[in-house]
């Protein structure tokens, strides 16, 4: 099909999609927005997030994310990455400007949201930097009962939810999993069901779903008696016309209690964008060598690929490299071939002995 027989507008699948994640973001307890990545405009926000920014989450929805943070060119620079599809996730320190000029600081994680039939969005959640530790769980966390591993029908609660975020299948022996009944579980929200203080992890956990195969969260899940288990959440995207978008599995996890913060089990997935900073310093060398040979573009690497070339000058290896970035040895190799190309050189050593010279002064 050519792009001219493609739909003018919007599916409903878009609507549909769009909408879904709208509504998680608006009812959040969290400091949370919606971004589309190309407009880099909000979609919506959250009640915590319009009061951050001194406004209300209707006029928030058409402000640009770049008026609103402190380095509006860096964040270009980021969401285009995004866009590229070069950057899935980022953590680190944003500051952010009220209507009324004052700054603010906030401890930022996001996430691409990534669609094949409507438009790519950023999921952002801020912490506020003094905010004390989370508070203690109303409730005892039940421990997982020892038949749970006896066989096949423990082993997980299988769902399907709606674009709604409720539960719309489930599998027969969930009630055993979850300590709710099926009946009761059918048509209510997964986000509900979730402690507060794991949200940012549950919601994280999804967005990272429709950039990898599937994607995971240790949550606490409300139990019987008022109670709280912890889970495993293991979430992948369906195929279909939207309606039905997200398939999940619930498996009752070894620990207990998750990590504090729910949020901070994905610090190790979400790739920090002051990583190109760090990179551009020990590259300088490097750069200037390449200058006063005539080599052009040398400015031009992506976040990631400035960070692998920092990585590579600093003595690591691609299997090293590709573990710490999450990325593929295929994938890291590729972008090395472009590393390559833009310093003009064929090989690592190349590249070594160029930046060695540099470095010396050479």
């Amino acid at each position: 099909m050519d792009e001219s027989s493609q739909p003018s507008g919007p599916t409903d699948r878009h609507v549909r999609w769009v909408a879904m994640w709208g509504e998680a973001v608006r009812t959040s307890p969290l400091t949370a927005g919606l971004v589309q990545l190309s407009s880099t405009r909000f979609v919506a926000m959250s009640d915590s997030a319009a009061e951050l920014l001194r406004t209300t989450p209707g006029r928030g929805v058409g402000v640009k994310y770049l008026s609103v943070t402190e380095r509006p060119r860096e964040a270009a620079q980021t969401f285009r990455l995004f866009r590229e599809g070069m950057l899935d996730g980022l953590k680190g320190r944003r500051r952010f400007q009220r209507p009324d000029g004052a700054m603010v600081e906030m401890q930022l994680a996001g996430w691409a949201i990534r669609s094949a039939g409507g438009p790519d969005l950023g999921l952002w959640i801020a912490t506020d930097l003094s905010d004390a530790e989370p508070a203690a769980v109303a409730g005892h966390v039940v421990p997982v009962p020892p038949a749970a591993h006896a066989g096949a029908d423990f082993d997980g609660a299988q769902m399907t939810l709606d674009d709604r975020w409720r539960i719309a299948q489930i599998s027969a022996h969930a009630g055993l999993v979850l300590g709710l009944s099926p009946a009761d579980l059918l048509s209510t929200s997964l986000l509900e069901l979730a402690h507060v203080d794991d949200q940012a992890a549950l919601l994280l956990a999804f967005a990272r779903a429709t950039t990898e195969p599937s994607a995971g969260a240790s949550v606490r899940l409300q139990h019987q008696g008022g109670n709280w288990r912890t889970m495993r959440i293991t979430v992948s995207v369906l195929d279909g016309d939207g309606r039905l978008p997200f398939s999940v599995v619930a498996t009752p996890a070894a620990a207990e209690v998750p990590e504090a913060g729910g949020a901070t089990q994905l610090a190790g997935d979400l790739r920090r964008i002051a990583a190109q900073i760090e990179a551009a310093g020990i590259l300088a060398p490097l750069i200037e060598t390449a200058a006063a040979l005539g080599i052009p573009a040398t400015a031009e690497l992506s976040a990631r690929q400035w960070e692998i070339a920092s990585r590579l000058v600093q003595g690591e290896r691609v299997g090293t490299i590709a573990a710490a970035m999450y990325l593929s040895q295929s994938t890291v190799r590729n972008h090395l071939s472009a590393i390559f190309q833009k310093f003009g050189v064929h090989s690592q050593a190349e590249l070594l002995a160029l930046w060695r010279a540099g470095a010396m002064g050479k």
